[in-house]
């Protein structure tokens, strides 16, 4: 992984390329008590600039976009430090590869949103619920975060 480091805490470095071993728990989406019924997300602010992430309704009782993102789709959320990785890239095409630390079963995954709150959690990344299936991984477990997640060229 040319230029990728390793770091304790989620904050993505070196030419804005990182790979980041933080512990995990499942984030976002209609069954998410964890955020209120009208938290939006950082990253997106309607709906239409972000559909790949979104129910196609919002769910009832709730108005914010954190409870209408589809816990089916693959989405990351990380403290992602904003002088290295600003919302401008966040929000473009690049996708994060994310890794099972223990198993190394590795999966794709939009940006969605900045979180969580470390401080209160102890934790640096929510995942998605289908993300966290996939990878099959669970609260607290250990999963690194690259982002941008840069594919290998061929050179012949």
């Amino acid at each position: 992984m040319r230029g990728s480091i390793l770091l304790p805490i989620v904050s993505v470095a070196v030419a804005g390329v990182g790979v980041v071993a933080c512990s995990a728990t499942n984030g976002g989406g209609p069954d998410d008590s964890g955020v209120a019924s009208d938290e939006g997300l950082a990253m997106w602010y309607e709906p239409t600039e972000c559909p790949w992430l979104m129910l196609e309704k919002q769910p009832p009782g709730t108005t914010g976009m954190a409870r209408r993102l589809d816990s089916s789709v693959f989405y990351v959320a990380c403290r992602w430090d904003y002088d290295v990785t600003p919302k401008e890239m966040l929000r473009g095409p690049q996708m994060a590869m994310v890794t099972n630390a223990d198993t190394g079963v590795m999966r794709l995954a939009h940006v969605a949103d900045w979180g969580p709150h470390e401080e209160q959690t102890g934790r640096a990344a929510d995942l998605s619920p289908g993300l966290a299936d996939s990878l099959g991984v669970g609260t607290d477990d250990e999963v690194h975060v690259m982002y941008p997640y840069l594919p290998a060229i061929p050179t012949s």
